[in-house]
């Protein structure tokens, strides 16, 4: 049985980011960071298709990173020690894992991903 994809309501988001998600499609909300970050970078979610996008560019709009995730059951903030990233909890068949996108102070990616 496939777990459902838990997100925090986009309240939560607005108050630990500072950016509101926008319906960028049906089951679909992104979160547009450069006014936050001064990065181009951008986070999206479908709650459908259980998934998770990571679009980080250069200033010229060269690719740093396009990440996509699919098995995402959890979607969390976490803010501590001056340290604010949203959370991605995977799990399929074969794999579990951790996205960690670190916000503030810096923009960072950090993955975890092992058999089961």
């Amino acid at each position: 049985m496939q777990k459902q994809f838990v997100t925090p309501d986009p309240q939560d988001l607005v108050n630990a980011l500072g950016v509101e998600p926008e319906i960028t499609g049906e089951a679909q909300m992104t979160l547009t960071l450069l006014d936050v970050t001064n990065e181009d970078l951008t986070f999206s979610y479908n709650l459908i298709g259980k998934s998770v996008s990571v679009h980080w560019n250069t200033e010229s709009g060269n690719p740093k990173l396009k990440l996509f995730r699919e098995g995402a059951t959890l979607l969390r903030s976490q803010e501590g020690d001056g340290v604010t990233a949203l959370v991605v909890e995977f799990t399929t068949q074969d794999t579990m894992g951790v996205l960690e996108l670190q916000i503030f102070p810096n923009v960072s990616v950090m993955e975890t991903s092992l058999l089961t």
